[in-house]
């Protein structure tokens, strides 16, 4: 198996054009396929942003469906499928791939909110051979987690090849997942971002991010993560854990009445910069902040909190522990809600043990998920910073408790190991 040449159907898309360019700026050739030329070269400039280099124009051909695909599939040895999160739109596009593709290549979907096995339901067993999913974190030109799931009739030779490909090619992390809905990464986050949603309601965007801030062991806080995102996907992806899990954290995905009507009116985040999404910028580059009793953008004032100001102090001069101490410490409602927020994290990860990657891998493949996907603080960081003894005592009553205590002890960290990447202080 080799790869030299990759077509990306969807490449006019956000994903689709940014992956596109990573590989192009891996000196890959790489074809830009979407429904017209004119949302391929949109593709083409996001990338060359992303690359800050033109010089990747010369490894990318643009082309449209209609009449560019038959020889752009025939030709590829990996196409990856990147078109919106729509069962009924996949389908049509893996009509084409099946039609045109040479009977060697490697197929991906970008995809992890839809199952991989409902995906190549009806494909032929060539097909269902050599596909699988290749998930890459949003932006991939900073974040480098890449989740790797195979379904049921996926080859393993395949999986082994991407793996190596990916790693050593394209320089990702590497995580091998289960086809699991929202596979890792998402799976966990997403229950984050949706408890960050219905906390919204209670007191003000503003204030739960906020609470919810970098200082806590992330890169940005939640819900202007979820503008950068999309608030489509989100509600993709938490419709997609509703409809294929039944684990007992299901109730926590829920889309709140307020976001619906977001979604429903175009305010999707960064993707729709005129309507914003939680937040948007006026055109003299003030801020807004979305107000949820008021239903309307108001101007942003910065919260503050006591404790929150005392913990950001000593995540400034590099005292985490200090920081998560304040944190334990503190009394009142945000603080309960912010320590709720930090053991849902925790716990949660923990129970995916199994279901999202292999158990005998335990809590790794979940701390490399989120700390290169998300830059996130990992979960076995988070246990340990709010003492991982006393955490675990805690959490047992639903965990089994030799679990957790079995990663906690393997995941050990070192006090100066690099903290200041995950806990930030603004």
């Amino acid at each position: 198996m080799n790869i030299s040449k990759v077509a990306v159907l969807g490449a006019g898309g956000r994903m689709g054009s940014l992956t596109g360019g990573l590989i192009a700026q891996n000196q890959l050739e790489v074809y830009f396929l979407s429904r017209t030329d004119e949302s391929a070269l949109k593709g083409v400039k996001r990338a060359i942003e992303q690359a800050r280099s033109e010089s990747i124009k010369k490894f990318i051909k643009v082309g449209n469906y209609d009449k560019n695909i038959e020889q752009a599939l025939k030709d590829a040895d990996w196409i990856i499928e990147s078109v919106a999160e729509n069962l009924t739109i996949k389908e049509g596009i893996y009509d084409l791939i099946e039609k045109h593709r040479s009977q060697n290549s490697i197929v991906s979907s970008m995809t992890s909110s839809l199952p991989l096995k409902l995906l190549c339901g009806n494909r032929s067993d060539n097909f269902k051979n050599h596909f699988l999913g290749v998930h890459f974190y949003n932006p991939p030109g900073k974040l480098l987690a890449c989740e790797i799931a195979a379904h049921d009739g996926t080859s393993p030779a395949i999986v082994q090849f991407m793996e190596k490909f990916v790693t050593k090619n394209l320089h990702r992390k590497t995580i091998l997942v289960h086809d699991s809905p929202a596979y890792a990464g998402n799976r966990i986050a997403f229950l984050i971002f949706a408890e960050t949603t219905k906390m919204a309601e209670e007191i003000g965007v503003e204030m739960t991010d906020y609470l919810i801030g970098p200082y806590t062991g992330r890169a940005l806080s939640p819900l202007a993560t979820l503008d950068l995102v999309g608030l489509d996907i989100h509600e993709a992806i938490i419709k997609t854990v509703q409809k294929y899990t039944n684990d007992s954290m299901h109730s926590y995905f829920k889309i709140p009445r307020y976001l619906d009507h977001l979604i429903k009116s175009g305010n999707l985040g960064n993707k729709t910069p005129i309507k914003g999404g939680f937040y948007k910028k006026e055109r003299e580059g003030k801020r807004l902040v979305y107000s949820i009793p008021k239903l309307q953008y108001v101007e942003y004032v910065r919260p503050s909190i006591d404790f929150v100001e005392q913990a950001i102090r000593k995540v400034r001069v590099g005292e985490y522990q200090k920081a998560f101490n304040i944190i334990l410490n503190a009394y009142g409602r945000e603080a309960e809600m912010l320590r709720k927020i930090l053991f849902l994290y925790v716990d949660y990860s923990y129970r995916c043990i199994g279901e999202v990657a292999d158990h005998e891998s335990g809590i790794a493949p979940i701390d490399n998920v989120m700390g290169f996907g998300f830059n996130w603080a990992p979960p076995s960081l988070i246990l340990e910073m709010l003492g991982g003894e006393t955490t675990i005592r805690t959490l047992a009553k639903d965990i089994l408790p030799q679990e957790i205590q079995r990663d906690y002890n393997f995941r050990k960290w070192e006090k100066t190991s690099g903290f200041g990447r995950y806990f930030i202080a603004r």
